[in-house]
């Protein structure tokens, strides 16, 4: 049986230590840690500088709680997002442009799990 390719996993959030953690833990299981951002403002000037196939994406950025508006707009650019965040009543508002919500602390088994919705959204994409 061959591996799955690994998915380019791009980050955006503000608190370097947790982009330290997650970064381990996209590459532990395999995957290409694609870089992070802060901001959504960074992310729009900056968007054509990575390769990615998915993102990570936190609800409370250093330009606000702009996370969702993010996610809309990857989703937008054909990227498929999960939301990253201790606010799962904020993320559950926003199921329409994210596949799903992995709850911080982040747990290596959540994030496995989770991880793999990427791979089922892009299998049916394309």
């Amino acid at each position: 049986m061959t591996k799955p390719t690994p998915l380019r996993i791009f980050y955006l959030e503000d608190n370097p230590l947790i982009v330290f953690h997650v970064e381990a833990m996209i590459e532990d299981l395999g995957h290409i840690f694609a870089g992070s951002l802060s901001s959504f403002a960074e992310l729009k000037t900056s968007f054509d500088e990575f390769e990615m196939d998915c993102a990570l994406v936190d609800i409370d950025l250093t330009d606000g709680s702009t996370g969702p508006e993010a996610a809309e707009w990857l989703l937008n650019k054909g990227i498929p997002s999960i939301f990253v965040t201790g606010q799962a009543a904020v993320a559950a508002k926003y199921t329409d442009v994210s596949l799903g919500m992995i709850v911080k602390p982040v747990a290596d088994k959540d994030m496995a799990t989770k991880l793999e919705l990427f791979r089922s959204a892009l299998d049916t994409k394309g």
